[in-house]
């Protein structure tokens, strides 16, 4: 028994010993998508940096917040405040409703539609709804911090609950929830 128990413990032994070129990679399909995150040194890096240190904010009564002076749903407010505070040539209190930021983008030749979904990167803000041409159709608005796959993290103002404040969510990036996107100007 005795030489039956040394060779169990050497086979265990040679088992556990770690392979010199690393853990085995995951099968095909099974690997982590890269995260795209926002280039250093950059406008859209300056726009995820100014969301990022308004997470927690909230309002401050019934849709009134630090963004605006007007008491309205604002998250179109927070979102373009955060290009206003990169450098982006937009004056905030201008966009008011989500969908003024599609047609402006459209305007500027920076919007994209559902289709288009895969070319969003952080910085640029995403449009919930079916469309620019009502509130019922056009929701809510979020700018993109970053994405891996098919999830794209985003920082909301005017979301969460009593109150509502500025939050980072993760969604599905895909038509069902997006009608599309506009990149910074």
């Amino acid at each position: 028994m005795t030489s039956l128990s040394a060779a169990v413990a050497i086979t265990a032994a040679v088992l556990t010993i770690p392979s010199p070129e690393g853990p085995p990679e995951p099968p095909n399909g099974d690997a982590a998508a890269p995260v795209i995150a926002a280039e250093p040194g950059t406008v859209r890096e300056e726009i995820v940096t100014a969301a990022q240190a308004e997470l927690g904010t909230e309002e401050t009564g019934k849709n009134c917040h630090e963004y605006s002076e007007q008491c309205v749903p604002w998250c179109a407010l927070f979102a373009m405040t955060t290009w206003e505070k990169a450098g982006v040539d937009v004056e905030n209190e201008e966009f008011a409703f989500t969908g003024d930021v599609y047609t402006a983008g459209r305007t500027e030749g920076t919007a994209y539609g559902s289709a288009q979904l895969e070319s969003a990167r952080p910085g640029d803000v995403l449009l919930f709804g079916t469309g620019p041409a009502t509130p019922d159709s056009s929701h809510h608005i979020g700018v993109v911090e970053k994405i891996q796959g098919e999830q794209v993290t985003l920082i909301e103002g005017n979301t969460g609950d009593n109150p509502d404040r500025v939050m980072r969510k993760t969604h599905e990036l895909g038509e069902n929830t997006f009608y599309g996107g506009v990149r910074p100007w």
